[in-house]
């Protein structure tokens, strides 16, 4: 017999076709509500440890305006956020391996760790630094003496095996050239701006500019672009870290006509939230 009817009567089959769709379209929203479910009652169980630093006053390099109000910016918006904060402002190359020390020895597999630094950087023999504030830079075989390694602080940050890590750079300030290299001993293989990176899976890394860029550093006061606008989209509830950066991005270009581009190394799996999504 057939399932088929004449003169434009609803067919069975398109009937069980609708009831089909509307099935798995239910499902879907039942599946997605489920996961985001998940994702909030698992993030409320995270450990959140950040290390933060701002270095505004150089000893030997132009002083900066921006870093330590930045700094101060990144740390208020991170502990409203539930974070447990590593702080220093104008910290030497001392007091940047003691810390990056204990931040290590506080994030643990599963947790999430977030590594902010605004300051002096300079990448020399193809390795990027940020820079402490006794640092001379006059010698680029003593620039290790001077500087953190960024790839230190990934290494670190990766031996964790966090499930989330994010490292930020709000750094290559276009005064850096003062004194910097002033005799000439750097040579060849010394650069403003950070260089692009590899090995970073499991890592959320920005930079506030395309590689090997600089930014102008702004008026006391006033705070670096990729921070003002991280903070301000940081804010928005359930905001995903993806969506967090990617609006960041468009804010950032948007501002300066396309002229600043936010360097972004996504190689995370997940996503996280900073402020959980309401509840419904």
């Amino acid at each position: 017999c057939s399932f088929f009817k004449r003169r434009g009567k609803v067919t069975k089959p398109s009937i069980m076709k609708n009831i089909t769709i509307i099935f798995f379209f239910l499902f879907s929203i039942t599946l997605q509500a489920n996961t985001l479910e998940n994702m909030v009652k698992e993030e409320k169980g995270k450990q959140r440890v950040a290390l933060i630093i701002g270095n505004n006053n150089y000893a030997n390099l132009v002083h900066l305006k921006n870093p330590l109000d930045d700094a101060r910016l990144m740390r208020d918006t991170l502990k409203k956020s539930g974070f447990s904060i590593l702080y220093k402002e104008n910290a030497e190359i001392k007091d940047m391996k003691n810390l990056l020390k204990k931040f290590a020895h506080k994030i643990h597999k599963g947790d999430l760790g977030f590594f902010y630094f605004a300051g002096h950087s300079v990448n020399v023999d193809g390795k990027n630094y940020l820079v402490g504030i006794d640092a001379s830079l006059d010698n680029k075989v003593y620039i290790s003496h001077e500087a953190i390694p960024l790839n230190n602080i990934i290494k670190k940050m990766r031996s964790s095996r966090d499930r989330l890590n994010v490292i930020i750079s709000d750094t290559c300030r276009n005064t850096i050239t003062k004194s910097a290299f002033g005799n000439n001993h750097f040579g060849r293989g010394v650069g403003k701006g950070l260089l692009s990176l590899a090995n970073t899976e499991g890592i959320y890394i920005a930079y506030s500019t395309a590689t090997t860029e600089i930014v102008r550093d702004g008026e006391k006061g006033s705070h670096g672009i990729l921070t003002e606008y991280f903070v301000q989209n940081l804010k928005k509830e359930g905001a995903t870290i993806e969506e967090i950066f990617q609006t960041t991005k468009k804010d950032v270009l948007d501002r300066t006509n396309s002229k600043n581009i936010i360097n972004i190394y996504n190689q995370m799996m997940g996503d996280f939230f900073f402020i959980l999504p309401p509840k419904k």
